[in-house]
C-alpha cells in the first residue's frame, strides 16, 4: 500500500467534506449513478462510490452489481482513503511505478540472500512461488494482496488504529477488482493473477489470498484504465456506446474502489469477530494468537474502565472548580470534573441524541485521556498546541460516530472552555 505525498493528503482532509461530497453515494435513494471517476491524484481514473458506516457494506455487497453471473471478484482492504494500488517495490521510485529492471535486480539478491535458508530448495528457481515467499516476510515485491473474502478486506481495512500524527483520515478504502476479466485477459492487460501453490503458514489459505503482478513500467490502474479505452484491445459494445456520464458504471465492472466512512472501527471489529474473521483465524501462527489475546484483553479492561468511570460520575453529584492537585484524590476529583465538563459539551447538541446510549461517557473519558497527553506549560496561549487538541478531539469524535456536523464546533468547544479557564487538561 502506498502513501500519497504530503500536501495531497492534507489538501484532502482540509477540504473532506466537498471532496467526498462529489462521489456518489452507493444507497442514496432515486440515484442511480453509483460511481464516478474523480481522476486525481487521491482517487486516480478508478471508478469509486462511499458508504457512510461499516453496516452498509453487507447491503452493497448484497446488491446484484456484486452478484453478476460468471464474475468473480477479489478485494484489497486500505487503512486510508489516500493509499492507491502500489506494490512494496514501487515505493522505491518516485512515481510509484515498477520497472522490470528494478523486480529483477530485487530477485536476483533475493535468490542469494535465501540459501540455505529455504525448507524447499527448489523454491529458489520458481520466480513467482519465491515473490510469494518473500512478500510474507515483508520483501519489496510487485505483487499486490487480494483477497476473495470481502470481509477479509473489511477486517484489513479497519484492523488497524489511525496513526494521531497523520494527516486527517475521514474514510478507509476497499478495492474490487475482476479476477475473471484478467484471468482472461492476461496477455491484453499484462496484469497476472497469481495463486501460489505453497502455504506453509496457512496465511494464504486462511485470507482467502491471493496475488497480482502489476505490470511493469506502468501502474495496475492505469494499464487497466487504458485497456478498457482501447477499443482495438477491449470490445465492449455497452461501453462504446455509453455517454460519457454512463461511463464510470460501466468501468466500474471491471475495478473500483470503496469509500467507507472511518467510525466505529471497534464495534466494525467486533462483528467481523463474530463471523470469525479476527487476528487469530486470519493468521494461524503464535503471532495471529498473540494479537487476538492483546485486543481481547484491551478491550475487556476499555469495558472494566468505562463500568468504574460511570459509577465515578454518578456519584459526583455536581462539577467542582479543579482544585490545586495535591494527592491522588485529588487527581481523582479532577480528572471526573474534566471527564463531567466534556460530557457536558458532547451532549449539549440536539444532534447528540443520534449517539448510542454510553458512548458520550465513552467518548469524554477518551477525549480527557488525550488532552492530557497534549499537556505542555503554557498551552492555553500556543496555537499550535490547541490546533493539535482540536485535532486529536476531532479524531476521537469521528471513531465514536459523534455527528459530523458538530464535530468542529464541539472541537472548537471543548479547547477554548479549557483555555478560558486555564484549566490544565487532565
Amino acid at each position: 500500500m502506498s502513501e500519497p505525498t504530503n500536501s495531497s493528503a492534507n489538501e484532502a482532509s482540509q477540504q473532506s467534506s466537498d471532496y467526498f461530497e462529489k462521489i456518489p453515494l452507493w444507497q442514496a435513494e432515486g440515484v442511480q449513478k453509483r460511481f464516478e471517476v474523480i481522476a486525481d491524484e487521491l482517487s486516480g481514473r478508478i471508478p469509486v462510490t462511499r458508504i457512510e458506516s461499516w453496516r452498509d457494506f453487507t447491503p452493497l455487497l448484497e446488491s446484484p452489481f456484486f452478484n453478476r453471473p460468471s464474475v468473480q471478484l477479489v478485494f484489497r482492504g486500505h487503512r486510508r482513503f489516500d493509499w492507491g494500488l502500489m506494490p512494496t517495490l514501487g515505493r522505491l521510485t518516485s512515481n510509484g511505478i515498477v520497472t522490470e529492471e528494478l523486480a529483477q535486480s530485487q530477485l536476483e539478491r533475493f535468490q542469494r540472500a535465501v540459501r540455505g535458508r529455504l525448507k524447499n530448495a527448489d523454491l529458489v528457481d520458481e520466480n513467482d512461488e519465491l515473490w510469494a515467499v518473500g512478500q510474507h516476510y515483508g520483501l519489496m515485491t510487485p505483487l499486490l494482496d487480494w483477497t476473495y473474502s470481502p470481509y477479509v478486506a473489511l477486517f484489513f481495512a479497519f484492523h488497524k488504529e489511525d496513526n494521531k500524527e497523520e494527516a486527517d483520515n475521514p474514510y478507509r478504502a476497499i478495492y474490487v477488482l475482476n479476477k475473471t476479466f484478467l484471468s482472461d485477459n492476461d496477455q491484453k492487460t499484462g496484469i497476472r493473477v497469481w495463486e501460489p501453490r505453497k502455504d506453509d503458514h496457512g496465511r494464504l489459505v486462511n485470507q482467502a489470498g491471493l496475488f497480482t503482478f502489476s505490470p511493469y513500467d506502468e501502474t495496475i490502474e492505469n494499464k487497466l484504465a487504458n485497456v478498457l479505452t482501447d477499443d482495438e484491445l477491449f470490445d465492449d459494445d455497452e461501453l462504446r456506446s455509453a455517454s460519457e456520464d454512463e461511463q464510470p458504471d460501466i468501468f466500474a465492472r471491471y475495478i473500483c474502489k470503496i469509500y467507507v466512512r472511518n467510525e466505529e472501527r471497534d464495534l466494525c471489529l467486533r462483528h467481523l469477530r463474530r463471523m470469525n474473521v479476527h487476528h487469530a483465524s486470519l493468521f494461524p501462527d503464535l503471532l495471529g494468537a498473540s494479537e487476538y489475546c492483546n485486543i481481547l484483553t484491551a478491550e475487556a479492561e476499555q469495558d472494566a474502565a468505562q463500568l468504574r468511570l460511570s459509577q465515578a460520575i454518578s456519584a459526583t453529584i455536581e462539577v467542582q472548580p479543579a482544585p490545586k492537585v495535591t494527592t491522588e484524590a485529588d487527581t481523582l476529583i479532577v480528572a471526573v470534573g474534566t471527564i463531567n465538563i466534556i460530557e457536558a459539551i458532547l451532549r449539549a447538541p440536539p444532534e447528540a441524541a443520534q449517539v448510542e446510549p454510553g458512548r458520550i461517557q465513552q467518548i469524554a473519558q477518551e477525549l480527557a485521556q488525550e488532552l492530557e497527553k497534549y499537556k505542555v506549560v503554557d498551552w492555553e496561549s500556543r496555537e499550535t498546541v490547541q490546533a493539535r487538541l482540536r485535532n486529536v478531539t476531532r479524531v476521537v469524535l469521528r471513531r465514536f460516530g459523534y455527528p459530523l456536523s458538530m464535530r468542529d464546533q464541539v472541537a472548537e468547544q471543548i479547547v477554548d472552555v479549557f483555555k478560558q479557564a486555564k484549566l490544565t487538561p487532565t
